[in-house]
């Protein structure tokens, strides 16, 4: 087995993951740039040291051999593996770069980030996908660990222990109510606040920190919230709200967002909520990383002005690609 083991590399691999995907020698050969006899001599080797046929004839051509199937699945893993040990050191080119970032975020934290890191991504990074997932604030390190998650992007009081983190920027909190209130009339009291009924955001994973922070305000008065409505979604309360005599605490860019689209009051709390602190988590398994490296810099740089520098130098740089000669 030993020496068997000897005989295989990272491009026996790929061959065997080719073949076993094509179920063609031609094709696999094509698909990876090598001769076909070549590849005949790989399939060689490499029933040779699996003591298997890999691809055998039928009446519908060639078909990999139920241990070829599973020998490929490793071979995919390992290699999936190594490609990620490599990412680690490789110098990571945005424009050429094609790959997958994970975030995961809270709506409010999503509504702000995402178009921002949208628009840059198309430009500097046309070949980069993000895949966005609600964060779920009682198993986000768990998120980062599996690496269902390479960020998580939040307003988190109290987060786990060893993880890296990076404040993005600060929120204030801001309570809606609708224009046409029939008891709130562009400010708001200490009692209207603890007296009216609240439209209460829940996410569909966890609790909404923001909406835990009211309720310590309230249990601190010794009061109880009165809830009329529980949402999933922050930016669905604020239309709610629009529609009824109901408030709602969010955070001053939802808020000032929602009521240019309803018709709302923004209104200074009557108690003083502090201010929601937004920052990005990351485990270990992608702290080296430079393709994650970059991406965290390129988000830390949405809020801290040097992502507008990164845009004003890559449209300069087209400009100047595409002047015509004198």
């Amino acid at each position: 087995m030993e020496n068997a083991m000897r005989k295989l590399d990272l491009h026996a691999l790929r061959c065997l993951c080719v073949l076993v995907e094509q179920s063609h020698v031609s094709r696999a050969a094509d698909q990876l740039g090598i001769s076909q006899p070549a590849m005949s001599t790989m399939l060689a080797q490499l029933r040779e040291v699996f003591q298997d046929p890999l691809l055998v004839r039928t009446a519908k051509g060639m078909a990999p051999t139920p241990n070829a199937l599973r020998i490929a699945a490793s071979a995919r893993a390992a290699l999936d593996t190594m490609e990620e040990a490599f990412s680690l050191t490789r110098a990571f080119d945005p424009a050429t770069a094609e790959t997958v970032f994970r975030i995961s975020a809270t709506e409010s934290v999503g509504f702000l980030l995402l178009p921002r890191l949208t628009r840059l991504l198309e430009q500097v990074a046309p070949n980069v996908r993000l895949v966005l997932s609600p964060s779920e604030p009682a198993r986000f390190r768990e998120q980062l660990e599996e690496g269902r998650a390479d960020l998580v992007a939040g307003f988190l009081p109290n987060p786990p222990e060893a993880l890296y983190t990076a404040m993005l920027y600060e929120q204030e909190l801001r309570v809606v109510a609708a224009a046409a209130h029939p008891r709130i009339r562009g400010t708001l009291t200490g009692e209207q606040f603890l007296q009216e009924r609240h439209v209460r955001y829940k996410p569909l994973h966890g609790e909404s920190s923001i909406e835990q922070h009211v309720e310590q305000l309230f249990a601190a008065q010794g009061r109880t919230r009165r809830i009329a409505v529980t949402v999933p979604s922050a930016l669905a309360s604020a239309s709610i709200v629009a529609a009824s005599g109901h408030i709602a605490t969010l955070t001053q860019a939802v808020a000032e967002h929602a009521a240019k689209a309803d018709a709302l009051q923004v209104l200074v709390p009557p108690f003083p909520l502090g201010v929601a602190r937004v920052s990005l988590f990351w485990h270990e398994r992608t702290h080296a990383s430079s393709a994650h490296v970059w991406l965290r810099q390129v988000i830390r740089g949405l809020f801290h002005g040097e992502a507008t520098a990164m845009l004003s130098a890559k449209s300069a740089r087209s400009a100047v690609h595409s002047a015509p000669s004198s």
